[in-house]
Order: structure tokens, then sequence, then C-alpha cells
């Protein structure tokens, strides 16, 4: 089919219609997002992926988003976690990716999360969502066959305890915090008196109900699954989020006004904020954080809650200098752990218990260490609080006995159920040598997150113990270990110059001894070569005196006679000079080589220049005597030159 189109411009426009229809069809097999995806998914998707695949901690992942809707991305993040290996058998018998190559998986798996088992719909119209919903149906049948829901709803009665609240104390009190909520619509239940009366109430709070706790006075129980990050208080940094298991530490720790806090391991923050509180600003606390992003939430909370007695540092705990923070009085330690005790964490992997044993033991070390170093390495310290998130005997009991085991009676441990006034239930186990004397908190007994802690309080009657083991005395040993180092490095350098000493003056001997015998070897060479030198003049003196007489006995005879004589006399001198030179030669060399052999010693080359001497004289009285013989030969010899004649003739005869 053919268009004839007469104007340009209507061309181009049929052109362009056509163009925009090819390419349509081929972005038909695309995800075309002209509607986009909620934010809440994309959020909860990278959260997900970030925590499964790397390992990130989900909390820190949430608050760094800063994300309107915290609570919804947690609840969503959370549930999906719980529920991946279900999702990953969901995906494989609907195959929903292998159908759907573009279909981000780990969005797949948050909007099946909030199809199936969250809000039950999906109200977007965005492509990943139609796409999810077009497989609703198979995803139900699967789900039920699988028996995901019952896995999910018993999970989710085991989530369920209040919503603590920390009323910050530096910008409101207590009082006036219940006012304010009481304006709000809360209302306010009387105070238990006892434990058991008080963990009845928590049981049974619900709208419009909340209650002060029994043990931390600033700290405030609503429903569960009350909503506070849209309250005006919370986003003004007067009330905090905060468990009860958290809160324990600090409460326990109970720093008077005016001290110095050192906070071990501080973000994110909460911890520290509440020293600040307790404090009211009048004292120190130094919080310490390695990691570069926690330390940035860590900064934002103090700054949130206006915490200005806390001094942030971002560095290893264990790099500080004890002697520059000898003047801490109290310090907390809640190193990392396993975090076994958190109610809403989420399973992160699917590790067996040989992975599990080995990665407790390594986190024991360190806990012990970081405890280790925090008893022995600050004087002037009167309590120390050690506490964890975690349910494991390894990380608790385990950790405080290795510990005792080490600083005798310079410390004891505190009896936490005398603190509380007995109100308590659950304590540590009494077959470790710390007995029952470290608290534990149970998620389904006491209502809040699991969490142990333990309080160690100085005895300075009793001199702090010398300790060799890691975090044991670690300023104190680290200064006596470099004195017995530079001790014995003194001694060491006090030999090594010696031997140095020593080698230098064998080597400057062998020196001298070599050097002495180049020279000696060297006047030897001089010396030979000055004689052959003087042998050779003499020799080219001689021959240029032997030239000058066979040009004067030239001169006597005729020029006739001397032209035809000239060969033989040639002949006959050349002869007479090989001779003399011959003889005069092989004395050179026999002189010469005696000579060589009679330079050994200083004494030989006098003797021998004595020598040389004399043979210089004789050899010029030989040299006088061989020129006057040989003038006298040749004036007898002179050839005339009928004699001349004679001889050629003779000598053409023979031939």
């Amino acid at each position: 089919m053919s268009i004839k189109v007469d104007d340009d411009g209507f061309s181009w426009l049929i052109k362009n219609i056509i163009f925009q229809e090819l390419k349509i069809r081929n972005m038909s097999n695309e995800f075309v997002h002209s509607i986009t995806v909620p934010r809440i998914y994309k959020f909860t998707a990278d959260i997900v992926r970030r925590v499964r695949e790397n390992g990130a901690s989900l909390k820190t992942l949430i608050y760094e988003k800063k994300h309107p809707n915290v609570a919804g991305i947690y609840g969503l993040a959370v549930n999906t976690l719980q529920a991946l290996s279900q999702l990953d058998q969901l995906l494989d018998k609907t195959q929903i990716l292998t159908e759907q190559p573009r279909l981000n998986p780990w969005l797949a798996r948050v909007l099946i999360t909030e199809l199936l088992w969250r809000k039950g719909c999906l109200k977007s119209h965005s492509k990943p969502v139609l796409t999810i919903l077009t497989y609703e149906n198979k995803l139900r049948e699967e789900s039920q066959s699988l028996g995901c829901i019952e896995t999910l709803v018993a999970h989710r009665g085991k989530v369920q305890r209040p919503r603590y609240v920390r009323v910050n104390t530096l910008l409101l009190s207590v009082e006036k915090a219940i006012f304010f909520l009481q304006k709000d619509g809360w209302q306010l239940l009387p105070k238990s008196t006892t434990y058991p009366s008080y963990l009845q109430s928590l049981s049974q709070l619900a709208k419009p109900y909340f209650i002060q706790d029994l043990h931390v006075p600033e700290l405030l129980a609503f429903p569960p699954s009350t909503v506070f990050h849209e309250h005006s208080g919370y986003q003004n940094g007067e009330l905090i989020l905060q468990d009860k298991a958290s809160s324990l530490p600090v409460h326990l720790l109970d720093p008077i006004n005016g001290s110095v806090v050192l906070d071990m391991c501080a973000a994110p923050g909460m911890k520290t904020t509440q020293v600040a509180a307790k404090l009211q600003n009048y004292g120190k606390v130094y919080a310490v954080e390695v990691n570069a992003k926690r330390f940035e939430i860590l900064l934002n909370q103090i700054k949130k809650t206006r915490s200005f007695c806390v001094e942030p540092l971002n560095q290893d705990v264990l790099t500080l200098d004890p002697k520059l923070y000898s003047h801490v009085e109290y310090i907390l330690v809640d190193p990392s752990c396993s975090g076994s005790g958190i109610v809403d964490r989420p399973k992160q992997n699917n590790m067996d218990g040989k992975p599990e044993s080995k990665r407790l033991q390594n986190l024991q070390a360190f806990q012990v260490y970081l405890l280790r170093y925090a008893l022995f390495n600050f004087p002037n310290v009167k309590r120390i609080i050690y506490s964890t998130c975690s349910l494991h005997p390894e990380e608790n009991e385990q950790v405080v006995d290795q510990v005792l085991a080490n600083i005798g009676n310079a410390y004891h441990l505190l009896p936490v159920r005398q603190l509380l006034k007995n109100n308590w239930t659950n304590f540590s186990s009494k077959k470790y040598n710390c007995g029952d004397r470290c608290l534990y908190s149970k998620p389904d007994e006491d209502f809040c997150n699991g969490f142990f802690v333990a309080i160690f309080e100085r005895n300075f009657d009793v001199t702090l113990p010398k300790c060799k083991l890691k975090g044991g005395n670690e300023y104190r040993n680290l200064v006596e270990a470099n004195l017995d180092v530079m001790a014995k490095t003194t001694v060491d350098k006090r030999e090594k110059d010696e031997k140095e000493k020593k080698k230098e003056k064998r080597d400057k001997k062998k020196k001298d001894e070599k050097e002495k015998e180049e020279i000696s070897t060297s006047d030897e060479q001089i010396k030979t070569s000055k004689i052959d030198n003087k042998v050779k003049t003499k020799r080219s003196k001689k021959e240029v005196e032997k030239m000058n007489i066979y040009s004067n006995l030239s001169n006597f005879n005729n020029k006739s006679a001397m032209n035809k004589s000239k060969d033989i006399q040639k002949e006959t001198l050349e002869n007479m000079g090989l001779k003399t030179s011959r003889k005069k030669r092989k004395s050179m060399h026999e002189n010469a080589f005696q000579l060589e052999i009679d330079y050994d010693s200083q004494e030989q080359n006098k003797e021998t220049e004595t020598k040389l001497s004399k043979i210089k004289k004789k050899k010029k009285k030989e040299n006088k005597s061989i020129i006057k013989i040989d003038k006298i030969y040749f004036q007898k010899q002179e050839p005339d030159e009928e004699s001349v004649i004679g001889l050629s003739k003779k000598r053409k005869r023979n031939k």
C-alpha cells in the first residue's frame, strides 16, 4: 500500500506517527512506568535486598532513607524478611520471575508480602503492581498449600509488645509530657506497685490508655503498634522511641550529676542521650563510635535531643589512651552481639548450628576483650555496666565468668535483684560463677526485648591486679613492655657497637696491610719501568754514536770507493751491532729479573739501588771501551780501492 502526499509537511507528520507506533510496538515487551511504583515499596525492596545480600542493619537502613512513613517501611521490611523462604517457594511455583524477567525480584517479594499477609490488596496501577495482581489467584492457592498464612499469623502473636516512649527530660519534664498526652486524648492508668500487677496492666493495654513504667520513671508504655513518628514531640526530640530493655542499663548505671561517663559503643545514641538526660547536661559524656555511618546517626540524635554535655568520638574505643581519660567514673559497655533478644529482628540468613556457634565464639572473644579493657585501664571508674541484647549464655554469663577470674576483689558484681527491690523475675543462671546476680529480660514474660545486664562496682580498698590477657592493663602493660624493649635494645645496641668497633679495627688493619702491599708492588713496577726506560735511552744513544762513527769513516774514503763498498760496510756493521745488542739485552734482562726478585723488602731495595749504581758505572766504562775498540778496528780495517775490488771479485767467483 502506497500513500501519495503532495504536501511535505503532511508527509512528515505521517512519518512521525508511523515512527511513534513502531516505537510503542517495540516497547510492548518492557515495563512502561508511566505510573511510578509507590515509594514505600521501592524503599522497602532496596532495604530488604541490602539486608539479605550485604548483611546491613535494618534499622540503620530505614533511618538512612528519611522516609516520612518509617513505621510502615519497618513493618513491611520485617514481614518480608521473615517470609523469605515462603516467598522463594511461591515465586518458584508460580514462575513469575521466569515469565516476567524484567520484574525486580525484591520488589516482587515486597508486593507479594503486602498482598497476602498485610493489607490484602495493592491499590497502585503501576506496571509491577498490575503484574503481581495478574498472579494473585495462583499466589493465594500456593500460599494456602504451603501453609504460609498459619506460620506468619503465629509469629505475629509473638511480636506484640507495648510501644515504649522515653521522655527527654532535657527538654520536657515527665509531668508536662503526661499533661500534653492527656490533652491529645490519652488516659493514664494508675501506677502499679508490684511487678506482677504492672505486667498484667501491660498485657491489657489498649487505646486510649497508657501507663508509667514501674522501674524507669521517664519511660511511658502505650498499646502495641501505636505510631509516634508523626507526633510533634517525637519530631522535636522531646519523645524518644526506646525499648524498656534498652533503657535499663543507664537506669542501673545511675550516674551522679557532674560525673564523667564513657559510652564505649554509642551509636545510635539512645543510651548516650539517656545518660545526658540523667546528668541534666551537667558533667561529661564521651560517646565513642567507630563506624562512620552510625556515627552520623549518633550526631543527629545528640543534636535532636540537645545533649550538649556529650563529646562524640569517631574512633575505635580500643585506641583511646586511658591516661587521657583517667577521670572517667562510669562506663557503659554495650558491645556488638548476635541480637537474639530483639523481638522484631528478622532472620537474615539460614545458618545452621555450626556457623552460629563459631560466630558466637568470635563475638564472645571481642566482648571479653572490651570488658577487660574497661575494667583494668580506668583507675577512677566507680561502676561499669555490661549489657547485650542477646539471650545466649555465650555472650552473657560466660563473658562475665571469664572476667571475674581476672579482677579478684578489685570489683564485685552488684545483685540486680536488690537494686530493683525484688520487682523482677528473670536473672542469670546459678550454674555459672556469676550466679543470679545479673539481670535477664525475656520478651514473652517481661513484654520487652530480650536483654542481659551485669553491674561491676569498684572496691578502691583493693589495688587493681595486673592482667596479662587481652584487654587487661592495656596501658600499663604497654608502658612496661616499652620499657623492657627499650632496656633490651640498649643492651643489644652496646653489644652491637662493640662488635662493630672490633670489626672496623680488623677491617682497617687488613686494609692498611693491603695498601702497603699495593704500594710496594707499585714501587717495584715503577722502579723496573724506570730501569727499562734508562736502558732504552742508553741503547738509542749508543746507536746514534755508532751512526755518527759510520758517517765519519765514510768521509775519509773517496766517493766512488764508498759507493762501491757501502753494502759491505753495512753488513759488517750490522753483524757487529747485533752481537753487541744481543749481549747487552741478555745482560739487562738478567739484571731486571734479579732486581724483581730482590725487591721484597726495603733493605733489599736499598742494596739493589747501590748495585744498580755500580752496574751503571761499569756499563759506562764498557761502552767507552767498546767505542774505542770500534774506532781502532775501523782505523785498522780502512778499506782501500784495491782491496774492495778484490773482495767483490772473490764473492762473484764463489757465487
